[in-house]
C-alpha cells in the first residue's frame, strides 16, 4: 500500500464522521439505475454500515461507533418539500421503513434549534471518529502482513501495472486507485470528478448543553442546503459542525486546508443554529477535499486493459460507501464474479465534467452561486436571478448537482 501522507491524513481521517445510508439519494439512484438497481445499491450501503460496526467490534477498534439514525432538518419551505419527496421516494421504492416524516415538534424534540422546521428521519445512520477508524484500519492491515509505505507519492502508473514513486517502483498483477479528490490530476479518471473543499469546526465539551437542547440520542443531522451543513455530537459532549462554505479548485492544495473564510462560515452556521451555545468556545477547525461526481454518487470500476481498478466520486458521503467500494474492489482485483461486481454503480457509463480549465472555472462559479442561492433562501429573500441561473445550470446540463 502506497500512501502519499500518513494513513488517515486525507479525507478518511478528517471527514465529518457520518456513516450514512443512501435512502436520501433514491431520486438520483432511480434516475441512473432504475428502482431495482437503486434499492440494491441502498441495501448494500446498509450492509456496509453494519460491516463497519462488525469490523470495529471484531478487531477492538474503538472508533466511537454509534448507530442512532440521521435527521434531515428543513430550514426553509423548499427544504420541507424535499423532505416530503424523500419520504415518498422510499415508499414508492418499497422501503417505507427506511425514511420517515418528522413534524417540526418531532425534529425539535430530538434537537432543539430555532432554525429547524419539519424534517425526515433515515434509520441508516451512525457516527464514527474518523481518525480512530482510519488508524484502526491501519493496525489491522499491518497485523495481516500488508506492507504500508507512508509518505510515498505515486507519480504515475506504467504498464504492468507499475506504480512509480520518487524512490522506487512497485509492480503488481493488479492496482487499485483510491485517491479521491486527488484523482483530478490523473489523466484517465480526472474528468470524472471535481474537487471542492469542506470545513468543520469543533466546540469544547459541553454535555450539559446537549441535554439542554435535547440532543442526547446521538443522531446525525444535516440541513437541506445544496452547500450542505452537517453536524453531530461526540462521545465527550462536543458538537462538530461542518459545511456551508468551501471552494472549488483545479488541484488539491492550500485552499482545502488553510481557508480561514470557510472556517468562519462554518462557525457562523453553528452560531445561527445553536444560539444557546453562544458561550461555548469553538476550539478547533479543519478542512479537506471532496471528490464531487457529476451524478452526486460514487462509481467503482476497472480501466482498460483490466488490471487497474478505481473508486471515486463520494461527493461528501464516503464513510459507508467506501466500505462498499472496498468490497467491490476486492472482488474486481481478485477476479471474483460476485453479485457485488454486477451492481449498477460498478463500471457504469462514465459521466464526465468538461476538460480544464472549464471544469475548475465552472465548478468555482457554480459553487459560489449555490452558496449565494442557499443563503438568500435561508434569509427568506429571493435569490439573485443570475446566481439562481448559475446554481441551476448543472441540472440543465444533465448533471445531478445543484437545486
Amino acid at each position: 500500500m502506497l500512501e502519499q501522507d500518513i494513513c488517515g491524513g486525507g479525507p478518511s481521517g478528517r471527514n465529518g464522521g457520518f456513516a450514512s445510508g443512501w435512502w436520501d439519494e433514491l431520486d438520483g439512484l432511480v434516475k441512473l439505475y432504475g428502482t431495482e438497481g437503486a434499492v440494491k445499491g441502498a441495501r448494500e450501503i446498509s450492509k456496509s454500515i453494519s460491516g463497519i460496526e462488525e469490523f470495529c467490534s471484531r478487531h477492538r477498534v474503538d472508533a466511537w461507533f454509534r448507530r442512532a439514525g440521521y435527521i434531515f432538518a428543513a430550514t426553509g419551505p423548499r427544504h420541507e418539500l424535499v423532505c416530503e419527496e424523500m419520504v415518498h421516494a422510499a415508499t414508492q421504492a418499497g422501503a417505507p421503513d427506511e425514511m420517515q416524516a418528522l413534524t417540526r415538534e418531532q425534529v425539535r424534540e430530538r434537537c432543539s434549534s430555532p432554525a429547524f422546521r419539519s424534517g425526515a428521519f433515515m434509520r441508516d445512520g451512525a457516527s464514527v471518529q474518523p481518525a480512530f477508524l482510519a488508524r484502526g484500519l491501519r493496525r489491522v492491515v499491518l497485523e495481516r502482513g500488508v506492507t504500508i509505505h507512508e509518505g510515498t507519492t505515486v507519480t504515475r502508473l506504467d504498464g504492468g501495472p507499475t506504480a512509480v514513486t520518487e524512490s522506487g517502483s512497485v509492480r503488481a498483477k493488479h492496482a487499485v486507485l483510491a485517491i479521491n479528490a486527488w484523482a483530478t490530476a490523473w489523466p484517465r479518471i480526472g474528468r470524472r470528478v471535481a474537487a471542492w473543499s469542506s470545513y468543520i469546526v469543533l466546540t469544547e465539551p459541553a454535555p450539559e448543553k446537549l441535554e439542554e437542547i435535547g440532543w442526547t440520542g446521538g443522531e446525525l443531522i444535516s440541513d437541506l442546503r445544496q452547500s450542505l451543513r452537517y453536524f453531530r455530537t461526540t462521545r465527550d459532549g462536543r458538537i462538530a459542525f461542518g459545511g456551508g462554505g468551501g471552494r472549488a479548485a483545479p488541484r488539491v492544495g492550500d485552499t482545502f486546508t488553510h481557508d480561514r473564510q470557510a472556517v468562519r462560515q462554518a462557525a457562523e452556521g453553528f452560531r445561527l443554529f445553536f444560539p444557546r451555545w453562544s458561550e461555548v468556545p469553538i476550539v478547533d477547525g479543519w478542512g479537506g477535499p471532496i471528490d464531487v461526481s457529476p451524478t452526486h454518487l460514487p462509481a467503482f470500476g476497472t480501466l482498460p486493459p483490466g488490471n487497474v481498478h478505481f473508486a471515486l466520486g463520494y461527493t461528501g458521503n464516503g464513510v459507508a460507501p467506501s466500505h462498499l467500494a472496498g468490497r467491490v474492489l476486492a472482488d474486481l482485483a481478485s477476479e471474483t464474479d460476485s453479485d457485488l461486481v454486477h451492481l449498477p454503480m460498478v463500471n457504469p457509463k462514465p459521466r464526465l465534467f468538461p476538460p480544464e480549465p472549464l471544469r475548475s472555472m465552472g465548478a468555482a462559479a457554480v459553487r459560489r452561486a449555490i452558496i449565494s442561492f442557499d443563503t438568500a433562501e435561508e434569509r427568506g429573500e429571493h435569490p439573485n436571478p443570475l446566481a439562481s441561473a448559475v446554481a441551476h445550470m448543472p441540472r440543465w446540463l444533465g448533471y445531478l448537482l445543484g437545486p
